[in-house]
């Protein structure tokens, strides 16, 4: 079975700029239901803020002065769509991310891979009668 990770790959994610203040980016991820932000700096990659981040420093006397820059993890994890499930999920796991951010041949962003996609890929893979489509 070789199944890439394009097949589970949320496309065309919402990205947040640098200077994004972690308020704007709490709503961003609470109106559009995800956890996870790439941070883009001239449409590259530069990496990605969770809802953890976020909240872990949102109350604290300085969190309102924060942006996504300060607090964003540079040490991401990139995959690249056309790359085998099984490596994308397993370097997820043994790197210890929340996420992957997946990029096309020519290094855009084509989307991102989280444990959610991951384990969404699992059920298809053990129950087949399952619709991928209703299970994401």
């Amino acid at each position: 079975m070789n199944m890439t990770v394009e097949e589970y790959t949320s496309i065309s994610p919402i990205t947040a700029d640098l200077n994004l203040s972690l308020g704007d980016a709490f709503k961003l991820m609470k109106n559009n239901t995800i956890r996870h932000l790439p941070v883009t700096e001239d449409q590259k990659v530069v990496g990605i803020v969770s809802e953890r981040d976020i909240l872990a420093n949102f109350e604290k006397p300085w969190g309102l002065e924060l942006r996504v820059k300060d607090i964003m993890n540079n040490s991401i994890l990139i995959a690249y769509k056309n790359e085998a499930l099984g490596d994308v999920a397993f370097r997820l796991s043994s790197e210890k991310k929340g996420s992957a951010i997946v990029l096309e041949d020519t290094d855009e962003l084509y989307g991102i891979f989280t444990t959610t996609d991951a384990l969404n890929a699992l059920v298809d893979i053990m129950s087949p009668t399952k619709n991928k489509k209703t299970t994401k």
